[in-house]
């Protein structure tokens, strides 16, 4: 992992503090926008950055610049902060049933150490050290989403006293306007009243999760054919399938089955998810279970370095494969923590006993027989096709609706600055992106493998190297960058 550079961080934490004492020390950040803890400062409703999203991925540039000594510099410009939850921090990561995959150390580093007080003082709640007991392995969502929601109160309440801040929870964002002079002026809305109003910010962050949306499985092909209409009475998306009532629902309906056959179509760790929470659910079940993991591209595996993978048995890599940073193998690409573990077994790397309840089918371009055939055979069908941006209209200075590349099945809402691109591939002045679904793909400096060409949704990266990258931009996007980052920015 990169280190953190904490240059000047005590100075930027004497500036948040003088900040803080000068404004109202309200800290409530529960309630709607007819009740949020902090009015508008200037009586124009205009900020300098509006976060659309306060979930970790909305949050993460923010600890990026708090770990960094940047975050009295963010909160001088005025941010608004906005989301329909009533609570920052945790987004969605409570409603699901499984484990993370980002370490308990790495939901943890955002606020150990941390130059801002408030933030450091999370690192020894009893929470905390909840957390902190998993170490370097992974961390069931649920204790993570707590973890986070702490994280969010606190970065709120800094946010609300702040001398221009706010925090809108309980708020959507129904539209975004380009504005002649460059900013934006944005609607929100009460999502229980319905109340609007206008607000005008420089810049604009939109972090708003993503969705998978049911008519993309009528068109996606997947061994020649779309999975909609003709598997509709047998298929569930993965995201329903992980969360606690849709795992519930679905597992007690496949224990009720003699030999239950399940096809799972991806290769992600959402799709390795998915197979074992049923191994696991299913284990004893007479007769047994059975899974096909139908995916289009190799499975690969994460390793801390060659001489690891090379030890283990592993060779399935070459020079590509090797993060020139890190020295890590498949460092975006591989699997981790308890996907690596059933990806081993599938495999058949090392010591890893065989798993005859589950077997692997690589899909062929075009007609694909024996995928539809196992399709066909199987009574549940798991969709784990990714996720799109849950988008927000965006209009251009003319009123005219800006027509994203996002919009595009297969391209990407932002370009390696985190900049949310037009359809034309054009950086959109002023309006960022970053979290699940964004697409993101990262530049050679921030490492990575080579031969990685996919999108890159790691927490470690949105809060240090991605998140510190976005901050520089915003900052100098409005002008309020200091001299000494200037050439980071560039």
């Amino acid at each position: 992992m990169d280190r953190y550079d904490t240059r000047n961080a005590a100075q930027s934490v004497r500036s948040l503090a003088a900040a803080c004492d000068s404004s109202r020390s309200g800290n409530d950040t529960g309630g709607r926008m007819t009740e949020t803890v902090s009015t508008p400062k200037q009586p124009d409703n205009t900020f300098g950055l509006l976060i659309i999203g306060a979930g970790p991925a909305g949050l993460a540039p923010l600890l990026a610049a708090a770990r960094n000594g940047l975050l009295p510099h963010v909160l001088s410009t005025g941010v608004l902060l906005v989301d329909r939850a009533h609570e920052p921090g945790a987004g969605r990561l409570g409603n699901y049933i499984i484990t993370s995959d980002s370490s308990a150390d790495t939901f943890l580093s955002c606020v150990r150490n941390s130059p801002v007080p408030e933030l450091a003082v999370l690192a020894e709640t009893p929470l905390a050290q909840e957390v902190a007991a998993y170490g370097a392995d992974c961390v069931p969502l649920e204790l993570a989403g707590r973890l986070m929601a702490e994280v969010g109160k606190a970065m709120a309440n800094l946010i609300a006293r702040s001398p221009h801040g706010r925090v809108a929870m309980g708020t959507e964002v129904d539209r975004l306007d380009e504005n002649v002079d460059g900013s934006w002026t944005a609607q929100l809305r009460d999502v229980q009243t319905g109340r609007t109003e206008t607000v005008k910010a420089a810049s604009i962050l939109v972090a708003t999760g993503a969705t998978q949306e049911p008519a993309r499985l009528q068109h996606l092909p997947v061994g020649g054919a779309p999975l909609l209409p003709r598997y509709e009475n047998k298929l569930i998306q993965s995201d329903e399938f992980l969360s606690h009532d849709g795992f519930a629902r679905t597992i007690a309906a496949l224990t009720a089955m003699d030999s239950p056959k399940v096809a799972i179509v991806g290769g992600s760790t959402s799709a390795m998810s998915c197979a074992r929470q049923i191994l696991i659910a299913l284990e004893g079940h007479t007769p047994p279970v059975h899974v096909t993991l139908l995916h289009r591209h190799p499975m690969t595996i994460f390793y801390p370095g060659r001489d690891a993978a090379h030890a283990d048995g592993y060779t399935s890599f070459d020079e590509r494969d090797i993060c020139a940073l890190s020295g890590f193998v498949h460092r975006f690409g591989g699997f981790r923590f308890e996907s690596r573990i059933l990806a081993r077994q599938l495999l058949g790397v090392g010591d890893a006993p065989p798993e005859p309840r589950m077997s692997l089918h690589q899909l062929q371009e075009g007609n694909d027989a024996e995928a539809r055939r196992i399709l066909d055979n199987a009574d549940l069908v798991i969709a784990c096709l990714g996720y799109r941006p849950a988008a927000v209209p965006i209009r251009d200075r003319t009123g005219a609706l800006l027509p994203l590349a996002a919009q595009e099945e297969g391209r990407p809402l932002v370009n390696d600055a985190c900049e949310v691109i037009a359809a034309d591939a054009t950086p959109i002045p002023g309006l960022f992106g970053i979290g699940l679904a964004c697409g993101y793909r990262p530049p050679i400096e921030m490492g990575g493998e080579r031969s990685f060409s996919g999108q890159v949704n790691g927490l470690w990266l949105w809060q240090n190297d991605v998140g510190l990258m976005l901050i520089r931009r915003l900052l100098a996007y409005s002008g309020n960058l200091p001299p000494e980052e200037a050439a980071h920015a560039a």
